[in-house]
């Protein structure tokens, strides 16, 4: 079959709390980029009984506002995880690019549990408790009610970075992934930026603001937070239906979005990032420590200072990005 126009050139495919968010925004303000609409359709993830209306739906509910841009993205964090998944992608276009960000595990988890909790997948405040009830949660138990899908609460799966980027390169090609280093992304933002742009195949606009996208968060009323994200079936049925083409549907369906969104931001506030326990933190370091190595092989990058304590490593990073005595950014 002939793909639409609006079908994804591109896919930002992880890994979760690696800065996906910001660099997603970033690209979608490129007058040459259309990304999609939201940001993480994960539609891909289920499997096409007719491959046309598949991929007709799949372009007018999150590509709709395509008009001739060069590069067309999106960016479900899930893709990275599923081989399945990624053949499927390349299956629908076989000359789709990939961009995968990965980040130091012990942060990467820390950061993807408070996610968690925020988009009431998670109920379990602490985050050793959590990771101890992994086996348990592979198994049904110990699943929160309201939690999407239990994967989402094995920690160790989501962490294990190495193994996921070598079968990204075995499935796509080398020459189709670019690797985003979350330090470099943080403190390189604009040439990360750039590079990303060229490998999708624009050239960079000149941007050089670059403000934080993804903050810690809680939510002010669990009402409407369970309305937002676990909506009942009614309603879902309803915006479901609201699936047709034309001006007026494009119209509904951009209208529901920008309430959503709207509610989502006025039930949103800033919280301070939890602090892991320093044997925690040792845990999660020993845990990961042959994922760290193979990844560090895998994209030929040392990243081995990952696993020192987190002072030491953090100067060492600072150091790497910035030199000895350059300032660092203020980004997130």
């Amino acid at each position: 079959m002939a793909l639409p126009s609006a079908f994804p050139t591109f896919f930002l495919v992880g890994a979760p709390r690696c800065g996906t968010t910001s660099l997603s925004r970033y690209l979608a303000d490129h007058a040459n980029i259309c990304f999609s609409r939201p940001k993480e359709p994960h539609y891909l993830v289920q499997s096409p009984a007719d491959i046309d209306d598949y991929v007709q739906t799949y372009t007018t509910l999150f590509f709709s506002h395509h008009t001739d841009e060069a590069a067309v993205g999106e960016g479900s964090v899930s893709y990275l995880y599923k081989d399945e998944i990624l053949h499927r992608i390349l299956d629908l276009n076989p000359e789709a690019r990939f961009i995968v960000n990965v980040r130091n595990p012990v942060e990467q988890l820390r950061s993807y549990h408070q996610r968690l909790l925020f988009l009431m997948d998670e109920t379990v405040e602490d985050f050793r408790t959590a990771w101890n009830l992994q086996d348990e949660r592979a198994e049904g138990r110990h699943v929160p009610d309201r939690c999407r899908d239990p994967r989402l609460l094995l920690y160790r799966e989501v962490g294990r970075l190495g193994t996921r980027v070598e079968r990204l390169f075995e499935i796509a090609g080398r020459d189709r992934v670019h690797v985003v280093v979350f330090d470099d992304f943080i403190g390189e933002t604009q040439r990360v930026y750039e590079d990303v742009c060229r490998f999708v195949g624009v050239e960079p606009d000149g941007r050089t603001s670059f403000p934080p996208q993804q903050v810690t968060k809680d939510y002010r009323f669990e009402w409407l937070q369970r309305l937002l994200y676990r909506p009942p079936e009614v309603l879902t049925n309803f915006v479901s239906s609201r699936t047709g083409t034309g001006d007026w549907a494009q119209w509904e369906r951009t209208a529901l979005m920008g309430l959503r969104q709207f509610l989502v931001r006025i039930n949103s506030a800033k919280k301070a990032p939890t602090t892991l326990s320093p044997a925690t933190q040792a845990m999660l370091r020993e845990t990961f420590a042959d994922e760290v190595k193979h990844l560090s092989t895998v994209i030929d990058r040392d990243l081995t200072h990952w696993l020192e304590p987190e002072e030491a490593a953090d100067r060492k990073r600072k150091t790497e990005v910035y030199g000895p005595s350059d300032p660092e950014p203020a980004v997130a």
